[in-house]
């Protein structure tokens, strides 16, 4: 709620605190009370409607940010998306995604509406904390002015005017000190800002997972296809008796690299 609005609310409260206090002295005084009560309804109708356009105003900024994590959650899956191509076109794979993939989008809708409820958590806490400003301003003022009085003292000055002073300071500092305690703490934004931290590391996990998929996948097309082309080269060897019998290995052997990787499980050199 704005300060503006709050200032609203309060006053028309504040005026229907005073006009049911003079009902309540007419009453006593056995006069007449029918012109207070309708200005008592006057005032609640007007209290009603402004808690009204207060709670539309509410759910249309709510809407609206609904409508922008919706938003953010789609620019997240398309920059996903050529994040992914770009990391499979530098490994060197054939696959890409469309552009309008939506495999991302359950993750991309985490992170932006944990974002959208780490910002209202926070809006919620700097609009409680917004009426502790003259508080925190004031403090300052005391704590200025007690520091000063204390250095007088400190530097000699032993009269009855100063010390009182400075005990009075300190009385106001203290009081003030309490006063500012009292503002709420932020402590709802960092269990929302722990969701929106596992909301970021699952979409990222989510493209690597991506990443390693498809890039195992286009090795598996390429597989199935040295694989296909073995077998023509064996059928056709054996129909035309170019090879009787034996193994595979009577028609094709694996290159050096292929056996390099396949005894020791590590890559060869380029």
């Amino acid at each position: 709620m704005s300060q503006a609005t709050q200032a609203v609310l309060d006053a028309l409260n504040e005026k229907i605190s005073g006009v049911n206090v003079s009902i309540n002295q007419a009453l006593v005084a056995g006069q007449a009370t029918a012109p207070l009560r309708k200005k008592l309804q006057e005032l609640r109708d007007d209290l009603s409607a402004a808690q009204a356009r207060h709670e539309t105003a509410q759910a249309d900024a709510h809407a609206a940010a609904l409508r922008t994590a919706e938003d953010d959650a789609a620019a997240l899956v398309l920059a996903a998306n050529a994040e992914v191509n770009d990391a499979l076109q530098a490994i060197g794979t054939d696959l890409r995604l469309a552009n309008d993939d939506q495999r991302f989008a359950a993750a991309a809708r985490g992170v932006t509406f944990a974002q959208l409820a780490v910002d209202t958590v926070v809006s919620k806490f700097h609009e409680a904390n917004a009426k502790f400003d003259q508080v925190h301003e004031q403090l300052a003022k005391v704590s200025a002015k007690h520091d000063e009085l204390l250095a007088l003292r400190q530097g000699g000055d032993t009269s009855d005017k100063t010390a009182a002073q400075l005990y009075a300071c300190s009385l106001d500092r203290a009081a003030l000190q309490g006063l500012a305690d009292s503002a709420p703490v932020a402590g709802n934004a960092v269990t929302e800002r722990a969701f929106l931290a596992n909301a970021q590391a699952d979409f990222a996990k989510q493209k690597s997972n991506a990443i390693i998929g498809l890039a195992r996948e286009d090795i598996a097309r390429v597989e199935d296809l040295f694989i296909a082309r073995v077998r023509g080269l064996d059928n056709f060897a054996r129909s035309n008796r170019l090879i009787n019998g034996g193994s595979i290995f009577s028609v094709i052997k694996p290159g050096e690299k292929i056996s390099y990787m396949m005894r020791t499980g590590s890559l060869p050199s380029a």
